[in-house]
């Protein structure tokens, strides 16, 4: 063969060898591709089936044992090889077998491939577990214990717990709440609980008391992650809240559980928790702990027990407990006692103060502690990191920074100090934290609603008496110390001054001063030049003060608002009041004014003026309340002024027909000697929303009840009931009557018919005391209608010729048939109190209170058994 033909023929050879192991090699690519394609499904479908194994089990609390987490992470290694394998050989086998094509790539991948495939045999074959999973950690015990301090000894805080048990044995009761003001010992007291129910007979419906501290700063997937973990298994951090709750509710939805929430400020909604929240779960319960009422109405909690600070007794024995024996030293103890006493019963004070002093044996540091207590400064150990700046989480809390202004204004009075409600609310409206360009109505009601919203998040709270309230003395320390705190970054707003008798000369530096309280203070002199410079002030209080004049300089207080002079029982003078054109409210009830001052008719906007209690008031000019346009609310009640002696415009006095000019006027209280001179028609009391009228000849006397609010109250003193003129606008119009010393009439039937008035239909509430002419309430002989048909409350005292409430035929449809209550004192001859003729006409009675009626024959209790 020549030469050129060994060439072509070695030449195909080799062409056809190239082919041949090129298409080899394909096929070989392809079956290996196939084979490790069908091996590797069979590994992905054993770890799906083992992860969904896992799955399962964390929600009964179990989890992956070692060898399954290491087969696991083996099985995403090996993954993370063949997928980009097969994919390579997916994309080679689109190529094809070529002249171009590269046979090396191919081979090397083959080879991988076959290697990897036994990899994935090994796998599989290596995945056979005994047990998947096991019990995560220990089992879950029903209880789990909490750190508490011993209650052992106070039996308050033991009662208490005895009755959140019986609560929560009870089916009625699902949700409930222990709320109180911050540092009361609501925690201490609900982690007591909780290390009790280990050996309580509750557990034996309930399967797991879950404890949970929520804390101020809300988490919903902590809140979540905190339950789990009680439950012993764990939620995915990364998964979202809503699938969470999913995983707890399928777990919580197996148990029987009392879920304790420590510590909550705001509504927490345990649906998107994944709390089960169905009606008819008598064993799953929920208790929580708060400062606010609010959020009781909020979580929908059906009894809430409030925690009140200790008595005081509990507190010394807490306070001794943390002083340690020292405060046994007779020369300590006295002082040891005043300082716990500061602490006004608070735990947390007693506790942190008590601790502060413990063991201290110097009368010096006693000494010095008590003075800085006294003075609401918190330069004791301890006290202002974990007693001031916890208690100030509930201010920080409050909605709005209206409530918060609301709530320091309020430790501007004095310790312990019960202030009157709508004195405050006076004062919020000077100091424009009440709008006051609406009726004195919704002014007054805004100002309840603040008023209810502090009480209720417990940083204000009942005073003394009704219609009062007061701060805790350590929550008024607290105030002062925020209104410090706030006063070194910001000018003085206002000023306080307590048990002093001389105030200072001048205000000197205090130009931004805007509030000034000496409320109950001994002064009885205030310098010519006190108020000088001081034109921002809007409030001025000199309540229950020995003052008897202020100075001229009163007039340059342009910017006032508020003038609050109350009880100040020596005042007899004012200055002229002219120049206060923006005073809004001027109270000088209790004062000893002969006369309104001068320049009272220039109060264009004046809302609200108070006199009553002025027993020596006697003279008003003319044209000085009907220049008062503005004016909502006149309170004269128990004042001496003469409003209807028809002289008085020939004197240049102020007449009643002045008051009748007032078209803005909604409250009007005041006393008339007689009611012939003046007109009390039917159209004009029904046009007031509150009237608190006193008809007394001659008498000023105040003891009687107070109007509630929107009451519309006559009360008729020493008046001859029969030959009075001038009633039947006043009788038609009342809600409430009080007859005290009045004669003329022997049965309340013959007022309506004297003065033909149809029922008295308009009367709520009666009161008759001292009438000895009256025989019986109700006589039928000289009526035909009804009588008194919406009276609901009744009150007799001291009838000494009282025989029956109801006497001769009464018509039965009508009279009384909403009475609900009744009370009888010193009725000596009233023999029967509800006879036949009365249960005829009462359905709707629901209390009886009888004293000193001894011929009183039948009990009540035999009465209520025939009703």
């Amino acid at each position: 063969m020549d030469p050129l033909g060994s060439v072509i023929v070695e030449t195909g050879r080799c062409i056809f060898s190239f082919f041949f192991t090129s298409i080899a090699t394909l096929i070989k690519l392809q079956h290996n591709t196939g084979r490790l394609r069908k091996e590797f499904e069979k590994l992905e479908d054993r770890k799906n089936g083992i992860e969904e194994d896992v799955r399962l089990a964390e929600t009964e609390g179990k989890c992956a044992i070692e060898q399954v987490k290491g087969w696991l992470l083996k099985v995403e290694e090996i993954e993370q090889e063949v997928q980009p394998m097969l994919e390579k050989a997916d994309r080679l086998a689109v190529q094809g077998c070529g002249p171009c094509c590269n046979i090396l790539p191919r081979y090397r991948l083959c080879r991988r491939m076959a290697k990897k495939q036994l990899e994935v045999r090994q796998l599989i074959s290596s995945c056979c577990f005994d047990n998947v999973v096991m019990d995560k950690k220990s089992p879950v015990r029903a209880v789990e214990k909490q750190r508490a301090p011993s209650l052992a000894g106070q039996r308050e805080a033991e009662e208490m717990i005895e009755k959140l048990m019986e609560l929560l044995k009870g089916d009625e009761n699902k949700r409930i709440a222990v709320w109180g003001m911050g540092g009361v010992g609501k925690t201490a007291l609900v982690r007591n609980l909780n290390n009790e129910l280990e050996s309580s007979s509750l557990m034996d419906s309930i399967d797991i008391v879950i404890w949970i501290t929520v804390s101020k700063d809300l988490d919903l997937k902590k809140v979540q992650s905190q339950i789990a973990k009680r439950l012993n298994f764990e939620l995915d951090p990364n998964e979202v809240i809503e699938e969470r709750a999913k995983m707890l509710l399928k777990r919580l939805m197996m148990k029987k559980f009392l879920l304790i929430l420590d510590d909550v400020w705001e509504h927490i909604d345990l649906d998107i928790v994944g709390v089960p929240q169905t009606d008819d779960q008598a064993n799953r319960k929920i208790l929580l702990t708060t400062r606010s009422l609010n959020v009781c109405r909020a979580m929908m909690t059906d009894k809430e027990i409030k925690l009140d600070v200790l008595k005081q007794e509990a507190a010394w024995n807490l306070f001794a407990q943390n002083a340690g024996d020292v405060v046994e030293v007779p020369s300590i103890n006295p002082l040891a006692r005043a300082v716990a006493k500061e602490c006004s019963g608070l735990p947390l004070a007693l506790k942190t103060v008590g601790k502060s002093m413990r063991n201290k044996r110097r009368i010096e540091l006693w000494k010095h502690a008590l003075h800085h207590l006294q003075h609401s400064d918190p330069h004791i150990k301890h006290i202002e990191d974990e007693v001031y700046r916890r208690l100030k989480l509930s201010y920080d809390s409050l909605p709005s920074k209206i409530l918060q202004s609301c709530f320091l204004f309020c430790s501007l009075y004095p310790e312990n100090y019960s202030i009157r409600t709508d004195e405050l609310i006076q004062c919020w409206i000077a100091d424009r934290l009440i709008n006051e360009h609406q009726p004195l109505e919704d002014c007054f009601n805004d100002g309840i609603a603040l008023i209810e919203t502090l009480k209720d998040s417990c940083l204000l709270e009942q005073g003394d008496c009704a219609g009062t309230v007061k701060l805790h003395d350590v929550v008024r320390d607290v105030a002062i110390w925020i209104s410090t705190k706030q006063g070194s970054e910001e000018p003085c707003a206002s000023i306080l001054f307590t048990n002093i008798t001389k105030p200072p000369k001048q205000f000197s530096g205090f130009s931004e001063l805007t509030v000034i309280l000496l409320v109950g203070n001994p002064i009885n002199k205030i310098h010519d030049n006190l108020f000088a410079g001081l034109r921002k002030v809007r409030v001025l209080n000199l309540s229950q003060s020995h003052i008897v004049t202020l100075p001229p300089s009163l007039s340059q207080l342009q910017k006032l608002r508020a003038l609050i002079l109350r009880d100040c029982c020596y005042l007899e003078k004012l200055p002229s009041l002219g120049a206060l054109r923006k005073l809004l409210v001027m109270d000088l009830s209790g004062t000893r004014l002969r006369e309104l001052p001068n320049g009272t008719s220039k109060l264009k906007k004046l809302q609200e003026l108070h006199l009553s209690r002025t027993h020596h008031l006697e003279t008003i000019e003319a044209g000085t309340i009907s220049g008062l346009q503005s004016l909502e609310l006149l309170d004269m009640s128990f004042s001496a002024y003469k409003w209807d002696i028809r002289c008085n415009v020939d004197y240049g006095k102020a007449s009643f027909n002045e008051i009748l000019t007032l078209d803005r006027l909604s409250i009007v209280k005041l006393r008339l000697d007689k009611v012939d001179s003046v007109t009390l028609d039917s159209a004009w009391l029904m046009k007031l929303r509150e009237f608190n009228i006193q008809i007394s000849p001659g008498s000023c006397d105040s003891n009687h009840l107070a109007t509630q609010h929107d009451e519309k109250r006559a009360i008729l003193r020493g008046v001859d009931l029969m030959g009075i003129k001038g009633l039947n606008g006043l009788l038609d119009t009342a809600s409430a009557l009080d007859l005290v010393i009045c004669g003329g009439i022997s049965a309340l039937s013959e007022l309506s018919i004297s003065h033909r008035l149809s029922s008295l239909q308009s009367v709520k509430s009666l009161s008759i005391s001292k009438c000895d002419c009256i025989t019986s309430l109700i006589s039928g002989d000289n009526i035909s209608g009804t009588i008194l048909p919406n009276l609901e409350h009744l009150s007799l005292n001291r009838l000494e010729n009282l025989g029956a409430i109801l006497g001769g035929m009464v018509p039965r449809k009508g009279c009384l048939k909403w009475l609900k209550t009744i009370e009888v004192v010193d009725c000596k001859k009233l023999r029967a109190l509800i006879s036949f003729a009365l249960l005829q006409q009462v359905k709707n009675l629901e209390q009886i209170k009888v004293k000193n009626c001894s011929k009183m024959n039948i009990s009540l209790e035999e009465k209520c058994q025939q009703k």
